[in-house]
């Protein structure tokens, strides 16, 4: 994060603070946390950065994905359910990857004339041929 933005993140966490507690902080103590601050990778640029929200039946949902180098010194324990929605779209990803594989073996397969069943097809080839002619 270049210095520019540091300097407006600091800023803003100083102002949200109340006059009284930043008073009461000795240099060092800002020092610590403004280290803190940088070092945990807050308002950082990052290569993908997506947010937006939805909404639906009246309420907004937000969803946000960030893709780029972790900085950070320490790292997180990650929660259960973060694992277990991490390994669901890893798996759907994989289950989605390999249906494509299988319908391209699939249409490949019919292209050169190959039968595994005598008189039976699923119909896919046809349907993309009709496809293909329009």
């Amino acid at each position: 994060m270049n210095n520019h933005k540091q300097q407006k993140l600091l800023e803003y966490f100083y102002s949200s603070l109340d006059e009284n507690v930043i008073d009461e902080l000795t240099e060092e103590q800002k020092e610590s946390i403004e280290h803190a601050i940088i070092a945990t990778g807050l308002g950082s640029n990052n290569r993908v950065d997506i947010r937006k929200s939805i909404s639906v039946f009246n309420k907004r949902y937000f969803f946000v994905f960030l893709l780029g180098r972790d900085y950070r010194q320490q790292l997180r324990k990650e929660s259960p359910f973060a694992l277990l929605m991490l390994t669901f779209l890893i798996s759907i990803g994989i289950f989605c990857i390999l249906g494509l594989a299988v319908f391209a073996l699939y249409l490949i397969k019919s292209a050169l004339g190959i039968d595994i069943f005598h008189n039976f097809s699923f119909g896919v080839w046809d349907w993309f041929k009709e496809l293909m002619q329009h």
